[in-house]
């Protein structure tokens, strides 16, 4: 007779747990018929066991937040990035067009595409294998981010749209100020060519942390999938191989083009190899 009565004491701080963690408005519409004592302390045990609960798995439960110079500096050249970037694809676009090598700026397309690829994959890859959170300038923007984000791989879907292309941005602004200084003193044609693929790069390398963001969403919208399936921007189950043993693949993530490439030639452990051979240690990233 005792088991039949633990038995329903046990179903009941389930009913009334699984109404808390679902609907607590729904506890009033329940039919329990536990003593108002009982009731009390099973609600208090669900409580505290809905309180203990940590986060959701990929997700660290906290918030981080930039200095106030470094959220200054993320914020301003969020802004400054398209001022400067429009003009640079105009003119430059305008000069091919004007020297009749419009051919050039549908080959600089996919071409600053793949740049922009290689380039996010080659600080990605230093960020994970050199420096470490504390070093000075770079610690706390770069390697931190890049080293946390191996630990808790979904807190970038948390992350404000400034805070991810922020510090990519950072980076970009003076590039792109000192390409249209360029357009403005020279009227060369390849030089047109060579402004339109490093804007067209940097628009690509800016985005790297939105794509990134994307195939670590749990949701994505319809279409992003639809970038993804058609591999023009990274796909969920090619990044996973970079969070898989021994962490060591994968390292572009603007579209993963050139991962299989870079793979299959050992290109960073390679450069690794070089670097060691120069003196030049790893402090591999804690995956």
């Amino acid at each position: 007779m005792r088991e039949v009565d633990t038995d329903t004491e046990v179903s009941h701080s389930f009913k009334i747990m699984s109404a808390i963690l679902q609907d607590p408005v729904a506890l009033e519409k329940e039919d329990i018929s536990s003593p108002p004592q009982a009731q009390t302390a099973q609600l208090a045990d669900a409580l505290a066991l809905n309180d203990s609960a940590g986060p959701p798995l990929g997700y660290s439960g906290i918030e981080e937040h930039s200095t106030p110079a470094h959220a200054f500096l993320e914020h301003s050249s969020s802004i400054l990035f398209p001022v400067l970037f429009v003009p640079n694809v105009y003119f430059s676009f305008y000069r091919l067009y004007d020297l009749e090598l419009l051919w050039l700026a549908a080959l600089s397309i996919p071409l600053a595409l793949v740049l922009g690829d290689f380039v996010g994959g080659l600080v990605h890859w230093a960020a994970d294998t050199y420096f470490s959170e504390d070093t000075p300038v770079v610690g706390a923007a770069l390697i931190k981010p890049f080293r946390q984000h191996h630990l808790f791989p979904r807190d970038i879907c948390t992350h404000t749209f400034v805070s991810i292309v922020g510090n990519v941005c950072i980076l970009a602004v003076p590039v792109l100020a000192l390409c249209l200084y360029l357009l403005w003193v020279t009227q060369h044609g390849l030089l047109a060519f060579a402004i339109l693929c490093t804007a067209l790069m940097a628009a690509a390398t800016v985005g790297t942390n939105i794509f990134h963001k994307w195939a670590h969403q749990e949701k994505p919208a319809a279409g992003v999938r639809w970038l993804q399936r058609m591999r023009l921007v990274l796909e969920p189950r090619h990044h996973e191989v970079h969070h898989t043993e021994p962490f060591e693949m994968h390292y572009c993530i603007t579209n993963g083009w050139l991962n299989p490439l870079l793979n299959k030639i050992g290109f960073f452990r390679k450069l690794e190899a070089s670097l060691r051979f120069l003196g030049v240690e790893t402090t591999k990233a804690q995956k």
